[in-house]
């Protein structure tokens, strides 16, 4: 789980400036944003710098449990490919 929360941690801005430049608007023709900087530093401006996090929660709690279930996943599949394919 804490994997899980760096990760979120880690991608929340990310994923903030790329859902601002897919719902971005045209204003007087010219586009909302330039890139993904240019909406990172408007969000920080414009409504502070923790705002980069607002959903931290609901996305962490989507995150976390998918981190966790992936190592598990994976761990399972290595042991079954080291035994089924490995060995023969």
């Amino acid at each position: 789980m804490i994997s899980g929360l760096v990760t979120t941690a880690a991608s929340m801005p990310v994923d903030i400036a790329k859902t601002r430049i897919q719902n971005m608007r045209m204003i007087d023709g010219k586009p909302e944003y330039r890139n993904g900087l240019d909406v990172l530093l408007k969000v920080i401006r414009h409504e502070g710098f923790f705002s980069l996090w607002k959903g931290f929660t609901p996305y962490y709690a989507r995150l976390g449990p998918h981190t966790v279930l992936t190592f598990i996943f994976l761990e399972q599949m290595n042991a079954a490919y080291r035994r089924l394919v490995l060995r023969a």
